[in-house]
């Protein structure tokens, strides 16, 4: 019976290839020592299947390029059966889907050199981003015709985020750093850049998550029904990351655009729940109030403690700040802008409606 050919191809150890549901995903290879490729990623000597897709990163490339170099990943065919006498190969390559770049010599982009004239083993190299053109790397037998494919893809991962907004312009102290002063019951979208050295990033999931930095003290305040003084009791520290909700009620990303929206209290005036005494009207309990400092000579009461942690609080809240994260898990970069809320402008009047001259 006549034995049928088959081949297929397997990646060699130039480097180790994180597999994902699209192909595999390139890390930098480079002609150099294999001592310069962390031991994570490579394991020499050691044959990997080549699966039907491969991917090579825009980091890989941009970082091969600064050594003017390309990067280089070695493949390997198999003939089945591994008896066949004829063991000769031959690869080429040539544009699969490429509407960006599909007019222009796919050599300028990708090659396939075999280590030897029907060498089982070749090498791939990508000299420069083909966007999201396709690229195929096929693998024929020279006794009887039999073919492999390989589609390359070139992916533009991020080596840069930044998030921007158009109309605000941040502040900076010594003391918050830089950040944003957001108004009260407002809405802001901030542009989300993601950029890489070629300017094309292809692949991209981003993110985002609300935090806090800085501790501050809160209790009960009592207010008097009959004299109007007020007394704290009850009173804690409470970390920033763990009352943002109640100042940043919103966070969301669509494309590249991150909108925030505001709460309706800055954080001076905040507390978590008001219980009138309605059966003895004594007064009123805000409950999970900010330590406010008695500026003004109020009378405000609390004992030693109040005393104290009404220092504190003066003393900390120029450092407190919330934050807002974004993160493309794709490239694994990630940026933090610095936030904090004031009372917005509800309205304004003139204490005369008209005026004789």
């Amino acid at each position: 019976m006549e034995k049928r050919i088959r081949i297929k191809c397997v990646v060699i150890a130039a480097v180790l290839l994180a597999v994902t549901t699209v192909g595999i995903i390139f890390g930098m290879v480079y002609k150099k020592k294999p001592t310069e490729i962390k031991a994570e990623t490579v394991k020499e000597n050691q044959t990997y299947e080549m699966p039907k897709a491969m991917e090579f990163t825009a980091k890989s490339l941009a970082a091969a390029q600064a050594n003017g170099q390309t990067v280089d990943v070695k493949i390997k065919a198999k003939i089945s059966p591994s008896d066949a006498e004829n063991q000769a190969v031959d690869y080429s390559v040539a544009w699969g889907v490429a509407p960006s770049h599909g007019k222009e010599s796919v050599t300028d982009y990708v090659t396939v050199t075999q280590d030897a004239d029907g060498s089982l083993t070749a090498t791939i190299s990508c000299k420069k981003a083909f966007d999201s053109d396709k690229i195929i790397v096929t693998v024929t037998t020279r006794d009887g015709g039999y073919t492999a494919n390989c589609t390359v893809s070139f992916v533009g991962v991020a080596n840069n985020i930044a998030i921007n907004n158009s109309t605000l312009n941040p502040i900076s102290d010594s003391k918050r750093g830089v950040y944003y002063q957001l108004g009260t019951n407002k809405t802001y979208n901030f542009d989300i850049a993601l950029d890489n050295i070629f300017g094309k990033v292809g692949s991209q999931n981003l993110t985002v998550t609300v935090g806090g930095v800085g501790e501050l003290y809160f209790g009960d305040e009592f207010v008097s029904g009959d004299s109007g003084m007020s007394s704290f009791s009850n009173m804690s520290k409470r970390n920033m990351s763990d009352i943002v909700d109640r100042f940043i009620n919103y966070v969301e990303i669509s494309g590249n655009t991150l909108t925030v929206k505001t709460g309706s209290t800055i954080l001076e005036n905040h507390y978590d729940e008001k219980v009138e005494d309605t059966e003895y009207y004594t007064g009123t309990t805000y409950k999970g109030r900010y330590v406010y400092p008695d500026e003004y000579d109020l009378g405000l009461t609390g004992g030693k403690d109040y005393d104290v942690n009404s220092e504190f609080n003066a003393a900390a809240i120029p450092s407190c700040y919330f934050t807002i994260t974004v993160k493309d898990t794709v490239s694994g970069l990630s940026e933090t802008i610095r936030v904090w809320l004031v009372t917005s402008v509800k309205s304004v009047s003139l204490d005369k409606t008209s005026v004789s001259i």
